[in-house]
């Protein structure tokens, strides 16, 4: 018996009409094509109100992160005490694919539904650049948010929600004062161990165990052998100390290899005395990737709308 409602059965049928299952054994120029078919096939419009533009953030090394902020018009024209509070968003795709364009309408989104602003970090992508290159451009943005007086909520998807972790790893010091929390949606969190879901889920629709074999160690030239496995800036678990880290909202799906790293994160921080919710039960019948699902799945709709409170609720 499928795991799938009708609705997440369909937005998988759509999505493996333009991403393959085995898209990884591809080139990655290939890969990235077939990435930005994707984003463009579920896009929608950004909503009435909800402005975007393009920036630079410039980092010590002299390196301009390219980013983009968005900013909810009816809020700005008001006096709102959320103001100086901002989604620093990183985008999901393995490290290898996905930008500013790929997560556009769900960057709006997140703004219009919490009222908050948000900047989305185009970080450089691998194998072109290595390791420490995306964590490094992640923290310049948030560092500059952080200058800037801004109260700041890290929020990603998969291997974005890995690099929130590890700018939460990275800047504990700001906890309790301008680090507010992290969201991360269906993250990478551990080392790539057998979970029991990446057993279960191994061939899971949309992201599979061997997905996960080449986009772990890529950012290290694909050599497994190579990652750094005390460095808590690789992946978040990693880390040998999670006390002081922010409150921590998780969301997992069910169909997906990575759906326990979620709980052992949780666990992990609950034993340090760490606030976090685990929200296994929104992503229900679920899959990796779901953001894109909102506009078709009632079960996307209603996981989208606690991630959108979960932000809200850390900005208070």
């Amino acid at each position: 018996m499928s795991l799938l409602d009708t609705q997440v059965q369909a937005f998988v049928d759509q999505s493996l009409s333009y991403y393959p299952t085995d898209a990884t054994d591809s080139n990655v120029d290939q890969q990235r094509l077939w990435y930005n078919a994707l984003c463009k096939g579920f896009a929608t419009p950004l909503a009435l109100g909800i402005s975007a533009k393009d920036d630079v953030v410039l980092a010590k090394d002299g390196y301009s992160v390219p980013v983009r902020r968005y900013k909810h018009q009816a809020q700005a024209q008001e006096s709102h005490g959320d103001d100086d509070v901002l989604i620093v968003f990183m985008h999901g795709g393995g490290f290898v694919v996905g930008g500013l364009d790929s997560h556009h309408d769900i960057c709006g989104e997140l703004v219009h539904e919490t009222g908050l602003n948000l900047v989305s970090v185009d970080y450089r992508l691998a194998p072109e650049h290595q390791y420490p290159a995306d964590i490094n451009d992640c923290l310049t943005v948030v560092d500059q948010a952080l200058e800037a007086g801004s109260k700041v909520i890290l929020v990603g998807d998969s291997a974005g929600g890995l690099l929130g972790g590890c700018v939460a790893n990275a800047r504990k010091s700001f906890v309790g004062t301008a680090l507010l929390g992290q969201v991360l949606i269906y993250p990478a969190l551990n080392r790539g161990a057998d979970t029991p879901s990446m057993t279960e889920h191994a061939h899971a629709p949309l992201l599979t165990k061997a997905d996960m074999d080449y986009y772990l160690p890529i950012r290290v030239g694909g050599d497994i052998s190579q990652i750094p496995y005390q460095d808590e800036q690789y992946i978040p678990m990693h880390t040998s100390d999670f006390s002081g880290l922010p409150p921590t909202h998780l969301f997992p799906a069910e169909v997906d290899p990575l759906r326990d790293d979620c709980e052992l994160y949780a666990q992990a921080l609950r034993s340090a005395n760490v606030g976090v919710s685990n929200h296994v039960d929104v992503g229900q019948g679920l899959v990796h990737g779901h953001l894109r699902a909102r506009n078709m799945s009632d079960q996307a709709a209603a996981n989208f709308a606690a991630i959108c409170a979960a932000v809200k609720e850390l900005a208070q």
